[in-house]
């Protein structure tokens, strides 16, 4: 098995735990985040937390799962199936790992266009109480 495998395992480990404080110890300080409804990538381990957290609060984690998953040297793409309310959401999270097992950068890309918008509608509600 390679490290980057064992690093994809720690993600699904701490993804299912539901705690979100996993994310303390996964994301590097430098990881960049980008949204599929931000238009510019977002630097630092506190704010990824932040949209990382909100997208939890926004996709119905009851039906969220893991679908595909490709690891090719540092890089893994892991696509996932959830819904917002009775919206279908399919979308991909494109993760690049450092050496540690850090999560340096972290993209999420999202389908169909319904999706996007309902994505867009939720994260602004969540964010905003996440920011308080």
């Amino acid at each position: 098995m390679s490290n980057t495998q064992s690093f994809v395992d720690t993600w699904h480990q701490g993804f299912q735990s539901g705690d979100p404080e996993f994310l303390e110890n996964i994301l590097d300080e430098a990881v960049v985040f980008t949204s599929p409804v931000v238009f510019k990538p977002i630097p630092g381990k506190a704010m990824t937390k932040i949209y990382l957290m909100g997208a939890g609060q926004t996709f119905d984690m009851n039906r969220f799962k893991y679908v595909r998953e490709l690891i090719d040297g540092l890089e893994t793409v892991l696509e996932f199936e959830t819904y917002i309310g009775d919206i279908s959401v399919n979308g991909v999270d494109m993760i690049r790992w450092n050496e540690q097992g850090k999560i340096v950068d972290f993209k999420v890309m999202v389908r169909p266009l319904q999706a996007v918008h309902a994505l867009h509608a939720k994260m602004a509600e969540s964010l905003e109480r996440l920011k308080r």
